[in-house]
């Protein structure tokens, strides 16, 4: 009998299987070169949404910050009523409202894009017609001609020139007193007594988020107390006068983005409102070159909720194509060698009357046959209610932001070429903004390994060239990228995306084990 106290067992035979290492190379797609229309409902339902996109939508721009992507964007509406819109592309136009503190307008000032305002030039009213009915009409404002601080004109504070030239001095007609008044008492203001009287939407010596400033006359003979009313427009801005602003009798007050005239372009004295206000630029097309892309993008995106309330956003993106607006008001958005990405905001379904089918054939032969075939060339995405509700009648979704309707014929539209699909009663509309630019970037985020990798040896690095002994850039896991186990691939965040037509090279040893055989030989 054995003593198996004085025995081991020992394996008859070990096979060890060699690791083995494994590179694979991948290459990032070319640089992507995209016109991207944005189409925004602009109906009363979109109240909510409308406060949300504005103030997140800033991320869709920064999604292409440090990405080798020439973009350019456009925005029109889903309004198919108004000859102002029809699939004209959004800019240029904004509107200042001074309210009281219960939100009585005290006086209005509205432009668009006929105006034409140019850049470093203020508007101003032609002193004839200073009254809060007589500063509403395009004809009674006319360019700056003198300089100021650092470079742009204007006249912040200061008597304006009459349009056409003269003295700019009172002409008795303007409901400004002629005959010295002695000051009545502080008091708040009413309708007549203000008015909007100068402004600078697109500043050229400084950044628009220093220098853009609105000018207000005071037109009564008392001085007037601006605490707690408000400067806002019918987009996304509402700000504030802190405690203690006054206009005196016949004087001016100049708001501006800052008080530091070292800063503002050269404004002394002026007011800063608490809150957001911004004034939008005469730009429809915006592109990677345009200074400030961002903010005017903000104001681009905030088209206001006056649009028809039949929702027709298939029927408007078509017109924006129209060739008579691409010749005139969309001039230079559509470019030959771009891909096209299209996307759909909106709270409602679509009522366009055409069926999607007929809409995806059209868009498609604006790129031309292939873009049937490669949904890089053409490509819908969605911000909608998007997923179908339980019974028919109830909301796709409901939120804080708002109720939406399915948006079934968006969804059906941006399924064709696997877009990117949100949910606009999201909160936090931030990272939608992010991944739809990265969608239509056309970067690719995620690799997948050839072999089941082990995660401990995998090493990545970047060349910019095939050839893998150049000068090349290691990245450290979970700080430059991630690896996802469930798919076996590297992956990066959207401010990790590796930069056009580089070189991703993963090299890593094969997960395996140790075999036993069953051989019983010597």
């Amino acid at each position: 009998m054995l003593d198996c106290c004085s025995c081991s067992l020992r394996p008859v035979r070990i096979i060890r299987i060699p690791k083995k290492t494994v590179v694979d190379v991948f290459q990032q797609k070319r640089r992507n070169t995209v016109d991207i229309l944005m189409v925004v409902d602009d109906s009363c339902s979109m109240i909510e949404e409308q406060q949300n996109i504005a103030a997140n939508f800033a991320s869709f721009i920064q999604a292409f910050d440090g990405v080798d992507v020439d973009w350019q964007i456009g925005v029109v509406t889903t309004d198919m009523v108004s000859a102002t819109r029809s699939g004209r592309l959004a800019g240029g136009d904004d509107e200042l409202i001074l309210l009281d503190p219960a939100g009585r307008t005290l006086d209005r000032l509205g432009w668009d894009k006929t105006w034409a305002i140019p850049s470093g030039v203020a508007w101003q009213l032609d002193p004839a017609h200073t009254e809060a009915t007589g500063n509403d009409s395009a004809s009674v404002w006319c360019p700056a001609t003198a300089t100021y601080g650092a470079g742009d004109k204007g006249s912040p504070g200061a008597a304006n020139v009459a349009c056409g030239g003269g003295s700019g001095e009172d002409t008795g007609d303007t409901g400004s007193p002629t005959d010295p008044v002695e000051p009545g008492p502080l008091r708040a203001p009413t309708v007549g007594d203000l008015v909007f009287t100068e402004f600078l939407p697109d500043p050229a010596a400084v950044d628009d988020g220093l220098g853009e400033w609105v000018e207000i006359t005071n037109i009564s003979p008392d001085p007037l107390d601006l605490s707690g009313h408000a400067l806002s427009d019918t987009g996304r801005n509402m700000a504030t006068f802190p405690a203690g602003t006054e206009v005196p009798a016949g004087g001016r007050l100049v708001v501006a983005r800052s008080p530091d005239a070292a800063v503002n372009g050269g404004i002394e004295g002026a007011v800063v409102v608490e809150g957001l206000f911004t004034l939008n630029n005469n730009v429809q097309v915006l592109t990677r070159s345009t200074p400030g892309a961002d903010e005017i993008f903000s104001e681009m995106v905030a088209v206001g909720t006056s649009g028809a309330g039949i929702e027709t956003g298939l029927a408007a993106a078509a017109a924006a194509f129209d060739p008579a607006l691409l010749a005139s008001d969309n001039a230079g958005f559509l470019r030959e060698d771009a891909n096209l990405s299209l996307i759909f905001v909106s709270d409602e379904n679509d009522y366009s009357g055409a069926p999607v089918d007929d809409y995806y054939r059209f868009f498609g032969e604006v790129k031309g046959e292939e873009a049937f075939r490669d949904h890089g060339i053409l490509n819908f995405s969605a911000v909608v209610g998007k997923d179908v509700p339980p019974f028919d009648g109830q909301p796709s979704c409901e939120s804080p932001n708002g109720v939406a309707a399915y948006g079934s014929r968006y969804v059906d539209l941006a399924s064709r070429t696997e877009g990117a699909l949100e949910n606009i009663c999201d909160e936090d509309f931030a990272p939608i903004a992010a991944e739809l630019g990265l969608t239509v970037s056309g970067l690719d985020l995620e690799f997948v390994l050839s072999e089941p990798c082990d995660e401990t040896t995998l090493t990545v690095r970047l060349f910019e060239t095939e050839d893998s002994e150049g000068p090349s850039t290691l990245l450290e896991q979970g700080v430059d990228y991630s690896y996802v186990v469930s798919r076996n691939s590297i992956r990066f965040e959207p401010d990790q995306v590796p930069p056009s037509e580089i070189y991703i090279v993963a090299e890593y040893e094969v997960l395996t084990g140790t075999a036993t055989s069953s051989d019983t030989g010597p």
